[in-house]
């Protein structure tokens, strides 16, 4: 699977470049992933070049949460300092309801769908309302 966004985005988001190693391979992973995730409400066809912008800006979004907050911490403390997430933020690689729905609504899964209905009755000597 190719990852929707690019680690240089990834990068402009967070406001630094992240160094080779551990720290890389894991905004690497974070990207995989958010993709892996996005695809799976969206449209499995998208691709780095065909993806569309909104759809692109949900997986950074996600990555950069995932790199921001690895262990998925929803507060901390130290003496007088602390520091706690929303609870609406969500932990690890997730997605709010506004991202799926934006998602969704990029990917045309919104609104009315039809459904078919097989019948399971065996016909009858007679159609609807005219007999034979």
């Amino acid at each position: 699977m190719v990852a929707l966004a690019t680690l240089a985005q990834l990068e402009a988001r967070l406001g630094r470049p992240i160094p080779e190693g551990p720290e890389q391979d894991q905004a690497i992973a974070a990207l995989d992933d958010a993709s892996a995730l996005v695809l799976s409400y969206g449209r499995p066809t998208w691709s780095t070049d065909t993806v569309p912008a909104v759809v692109r800006v949900v997986v950074l979004a996600v990555a950069e949460r995932r790199v921001r907050n690895p262990d998925g911490m929803a507060s901390e403390q130290a003496g007088e300092y602390s520091y706690r997430l929303s609870r609406d933020t969500p932990a690890g690689v997730a997605l709010t309801d506004t991202e799926a729905h934006v998602i969704r609504r990029a990917a045309g899964h919104v609104g009315l769908t039809s459904v078919r209905v097989n019948r399971a009755v065996a016909p009858h000597s007679q159609t609807w309302g005219v007999a034979r």
